[in-house]
């Protein structure tokens, strides 16, 4: 049957090409960034070089400026002054918002994730262990480690890291939130994230979220597609924000017979999949390691607060690396 056929996969693959020049899967992974030039991306939506679409990717295209309302909001987080929010036809209760965060935020927000959200108090299980004790001084140790240290153990320990998962305790097992008294809640900053992105794209039936997955990307990395569909709680959108490197995003339909649209994300921006989009295949099948040049200086800036050497491991990270914070609500209304 013709709905049988996988649409999703066939795209995830193009941007998912690493050649044939390597002898094998890790050299691939080390190089992918390196291989861009071979794979086609004239299909990619840009929504921050919009002169740079095909004409056909222009006219599913649409953005605008924050209403007046979206303004008046109490913003303690983001920015709305150069805020934009872009829909595209055929993905419905999809948002982009552009602009919104500030570099210096966009720097303390990858920071504290790679710092802090990614061990103990705050995250509750990882991609390395379900031990919550396991990952306490996984990026310590990494930062601390001399960069003469043979083999570097600390510091490939902590590129292992994919996903953490922070407030409601995901059991990636059972596929299903399970209650853990020991499990703080998710930070109030993020809380706040939510409810500003909530304000500035007019979702006024917006809830608060309670989980949220760290993810992080090296270069060379991907995420294949998938639903985010464990939670009871369908109808409250999906908030992921964007930091670090740049990434195609491929957002699909309900089905993966549904051919994906793909959108390259850069640094700062949000992500709302709320409505249909809520309930749609998603993936990530490209991280670059095309770091906004302002990131670099701002990250410079850390120093005067925090221990350079533990800076300069961060700089040394996140130069190619995307990290990427997503939200969302798990209790059913």
């Amino acid at each position: 049957m013709a709905d049988d056929v996988d649409r999703f996969r066939p795209l995830e693959k193009q941007y998912r090409h690493r050649g044939n020049d390597h002898k094998n899967a890790r050299q691939r992974r080390h190089d992918a960034h390196r291989q861009t030039d071979r794979v086609e991306f004239s299909g990619v939506i840009d929504v921050h070089a919009k002169e740079a679409n095909a004409a056909a990717n222009m006219a599913r295209l649409h953005g605008r400026a924050l209403s007046s309302e979206e303004l008046a909001f109490n913003y303690t987080i983001l920015s709305p002054r150069d805020a934009y929010i872009y829909e595209v036809d055929g993905l419905r209760g999809l948002m982009v918002l552009t602009g919104a965060m500030p570099i210096t935020t966009q720097v303390e927000w990858a920071f504290r994730a790679v710092r802090a959200y990614s061990q103990q108090p705050y995250n509750n299980v990882t991609n390395l262990t379900g031990d919550r004790g396991a990952t306490t001084r996984l990026w310590q140790d990494a930062w601390h480690e001399d960069a003469t240290t043979s083999g570097r153990p600390a510091w490939k320990a902590f590129q292992a890291l994919r996903w953490a998962n922070i407030g409601a305790h995901y059991d990636w097992t059972a596929r299903q939130y399970v209650a853990d008294p020991d499990i703080p809640p998710l930070p109030e900053e993020l809380q706040q994230l939510v409810k500003e992105v909530y304000a500035m794209t007019s979702y006024v039936d917006g809830r608060d979220v309670e989980s949220g997955i760290v993810n992080f990307y090296p270069a060379g990395t991907s995420m294949g597609g998938h639903l985010d569909n464990a939670e009871s709680d369908m109808i409250n959108p999906i908030v992921s924000l964007s930091l670090g490197t740049q990434c195609i995003y491929l957002q699909g339909g309900l089905t993966r017979a549904t051919p994906p649209t793909a959108l390259w994300l850069r640094s700062g921006d949000i992500i709302l999949m709320g409505g249909e989009a809520r309930r749609c295949f998603h993936g990530v099948p490209l991280v670059t390691d095309k770091l906004p040049a302002d990131f670099a200086a701002c990250t410079q800036a850390l120093k005067h607060t925090h221990i350079p050497a533990e800076v300069d491991a961060f700089a040394d990270y996140i130069a190619h690396a995307r990290v990427n914070i997503n939200l969302r609500r798990v209790a059913a209304r």
